[in-house]
């Protein structure tokens, strides 16, 4: 039985954080959320991708200590 000021359940993320951005456009699966075109083609485009120089991009990154 809940009963006293504080009958609400839980606490939301709008909250703890009122100013956060609205990000809902970017769930929406629609062609114009799609900057690159609908003749884009993801998987010919990652077959394009240098993996040694990622790896080697990555690793400088994750063992710089800036």
């Amino acid at each position: 039985v809940m009963h006293g000021a504080n009958t609400a359940m839980g606490t939301s993320n709008m909250d703890w954080w009122p100013n956060a951005l609205n990000l809902d456009i970017l769930h929406q699966h629609d062609t114009k959320t799609n900057p690159m075109g609908a003749d884009f083609d993801y998987r010919e485009e990652v077959k394009t991708l240098d993996y040694d120089a990622i790896k080697k991009d990555v690793h400088a990154l994750m063992t710089d200590s800036q």
